[in-house]
């Protein structure tokens, strides 16, 4: 019993929660989405310079990354009616055999 009441005062002191929050660094600073607002999870990898990119731009927003790419994203999609296109990555071409597309049609 008593380990129970150690881990409950251990937990309240140091856990995250609001009254030891104001302590955090970036905590009440940034703006934020109402609490009632869907969300879903967008994951994806990126170049270090790209993500050095679009933390600098949330910092000087005053923003989360992901309140800024959400913010970004309805821009675009308002300025343009939709997201625009990006090329494609190039590929290694010296790994590459050059087969013309009429050798796979002709072969199935």
């Amino acid at each position: 019993m008593n380990y129970t009441r150690t881990r409950r005062r251990v937990a309240a002191m140091f856990m995250h929660n609001p009254g030891t929050m104001t302590c955090m660094s970036d905590y009440g600073r940034r703006a934020r989405r109402p609490n009632d607002a869907p969300t879903v999870l967008l994951q994806g990898r990126v170049s270090p310079t790209a993500r050095d990119d679009v933390r600098e731009a949330a910092e000087a927003s005053g923003v989360t990354m992901s309140y800024y790419l959400d913010a970004l994203i309805t821009k675009l999609v308002n300025e343009n009616g939709g997201m625009p296109l990006v090329d494609p990555p190039a590929r290694d071409r010296a790994n590459q055999l050059d087969i013309p597309g009429e050798a796979a049609t002709r072969a199935a």
